[in-house]
């Protein structure tokens, strides 16, 4: 039997731990090459493969996958290799059926399963900041670490206008120091851990928030929480992707997980490109905001 493909046999295998580490490096590779180009090859160990920028995907490789080591491809490359000039935003939400990203009382932990708390951690890894509002922080007192993925932590910015985060918090207690409220304009906090922005009737502007992480040169900005910060970024066309986790369960009454003026007429709506990927329990959004 004959094979028209040249090198059939000849292709590696490959682990998802292997093919995490080998995105982890085209994050790397990438930072130190710099922008525009049309195809960039990435290597770890024994393996690599080109990548295509026009196309967005993998054009040549020299190992076999199955389908969940491809997802991992296809959902974090194209966030990795963005070739934005400007910083690029990704924001992640996980929502019930009926469209409630909490309780009413804030309860979220947690809405999403095993899974998808993984792919959460996977974004943190592969971004330089993460940013969430202060009512992420007050309810869900997360750590907001890589602890179960192989990466570093990122940079954590915590929105923050009124000054009302204590330094008790998890974000506070990593041993990497890095994490950072932005608070108003207005505050007397002369703490080296604050970064200060005007405030319109006490929230952010996103371009603001842009012009900060352009300053800090942070390229991949993840906006973890919550639900209004998301729908800030959307409404100011500065979110160039969102990955919405669909939890099969009915919540009844409670947070809504976005925040955005209505329209009147459907044809006022845009249809947006989305690729569907099961999570355990659950199906990941992967929603492109930039075609």
């Amino acid at each position: 039997m004959t094979y028209s493909k040249k090198n059939i046999f000849n292709k590696l295998s490959i682990t998802k731990n292997q093919a995490w580490l080998l995105i982890l490096n085209a994050k790397s590779i990438y930072k130190a090459n710099g922008l525009k180009r049309k195809t960039i090859t990435i290597k770890k160990n024994n393996y690599s493969f080109v990548y295509d920028f026009t196309k967005k995907k993998i054009i040549r490789k020299n190992f076999s996958s199955d389908d969940a080591i491809q997802e991992l491809f296809d959902i974090f490359l194209p966030i990795i290799l963005n070739n934005n000039k400007e910083p690029y935003v990704i924001g992640h939400l996980a929502q019930s059926l009926d469209g409630f990203i909490a309780t009413n009382s804030g309860e979220s932990k947690y809405i999403s399963c095993k899974q998808n708390i993984e792919h959460i951690h996977r974004i943190r890894a592969i971004s330089d900041v993460i940013l969430v509002g202060a009512k992420t922080i007050l309810y869900d007192n997360p750590m907001l670490t890589t602890r179960l993925v192989k990466g570093n932590n990122p940079m954590r910015l915590v929105l923050d206008p009124r000054d009302k985060i204590r330094d008790n918090k998890n974000i506070f207690k990593n041993p990497d120091k890095n994490s950072f409220k932005i608070i108003g304009m207005n505050k007397k906090n002369k703490n080296e851990k604050s970064f200060r922005l005007p405030t319109l009737k006490n929230n952010f502007k996103a371009n603001n928030l842009l012009k900060l992480f352009k300053k800090l040169n942070k390229r991949i900005i993840f906006i973890e929480g919550g639900g209004y910060t998301i729908s800030n970024f959307y409404e100011s066309n500065l979110l160039n992707r969102f990955h919405l986790c669909l939890s099969p369960i009915l919540i009844g009454q409670g947070k809504n997980s976005f925040l955005i003026k209505g329209k009147r007429f459907m044809r006022d709506f845009k249809n947006h490109k989305i690729n569907y990927y099961e999570m355990g329990k659950d199906i990941l959004c992967d929603i492109d905001l930039t075609t």
